[in-house]
Order: C-alpha cells, then sequence, then structure tokens
C-alpha cells in the first residue's frame, strides 16, 4: 500500500469515516478542514478504499520502442552527430521522438557524450641556437 503523502489533511481512518457518515459535505468539509469535493471523492471511493492511489502514469507517452532505440543509436554510433543534429535527422522519420526523448535514449545506452574529437597536434619545435649572452624571447 502507499504511504499517506506529506501534505494530506485526512488519514484512512478519517476518509473511512467520512465515506460511512450520514452529515452533509459542507458539514464534514468544514469539520475537516478540506474541500466538499474532497468530501464527494472519499464518498464515492466508499469505507474501503480509502488510501492514496497511485500518481503515477500507466503508458508513459515518450518511451521509444525497442527498434526506436536501436535506430537512434545506430545512427549515433555512425554518425557521431551531436545531439541536435542527430534529434533533427530522427525527426523526420520518427516525429514522436523529440530532443529529450533521444538524449533519454543515447543517456541509457551510455552514448550522450561524443569522445572528444581528435587534434592535430603541431610538432613541437625546437629553439633556434643563439650565441652566448642572447636570450630567446
Amino acid at each position: 500500500m502507499l504511504a499517506i503523502h506529506p501534505n494530506a489533511r485526512t488519514t484512512p481512518a478519517v476518509r473511512a469515516e467520512i465515506a460511512s457518515s450520514s452529515e452533509g459535505s459542507s458539514v464534514l468539509a468544514r469539520r475537516y478542514g478540506v474541500s466538499t469535493e474532497t468530501i464527494r471523492k472519499w464518498r464515492q471511493r466508499g469505507p474501503t478504499d480509502c488510501w492514496d492511489r497511485s500518481a503515477r502514469p500507466h503508458k508513459l507517452p515518450w518511451r521509444a520502442s525497442d527498434e526506436e532505440r536501436a535506430i537512434v543509436c545506430a545512427l549515433r554510433r555512425s554518425t557521431g552527430f551531436p545531439l541536435d543534429a542527430l534529434t533533427f535527422v530522427v525527426s523526420h522519420f520518427l516525429p514522436h521522438l523529440n530532443r529529450d526523448a533521444v538524449y533519454r535514449i543515447l543517456k541509457a545506452e551510455g552514448l550522450n557524450r561524443l569522445p572528444p574529437a581528435e587534434q592535430a597536434r603541431k610538432p613541437h619545435g625546437s629553439f633556434k641556437d643563439y650565441e652566448v649572452g642572447f636570450i630567446h624571447v
């Protein structure tokens, strides 16, 4: 069962009492310091269902299928595109995947950070030999 959230004004015992009470909604609302809509809600649920329900969505709208995740990861590996460029390409054939969804996919697969680019380093030059008494600046 779920715990009562910290801002709850009623406990499961009070909710059961509300559900089984024959007093008016406004009287109970004033007594417990809640709205009449809250009183109606607990009455509709009945005395047996007095616990808070989960607020978690049943279906996540941004959830990508395994095939879509594989496509995004393959594109990232093969092209090395940064996030915005990858999102631009992906949005043409998977329009429901926005930037946040693409980032979540990349982060879950460990592809959210591109490896540092190989920089062409110029070889260290040697100092010109000067006669004694000169300083190289």
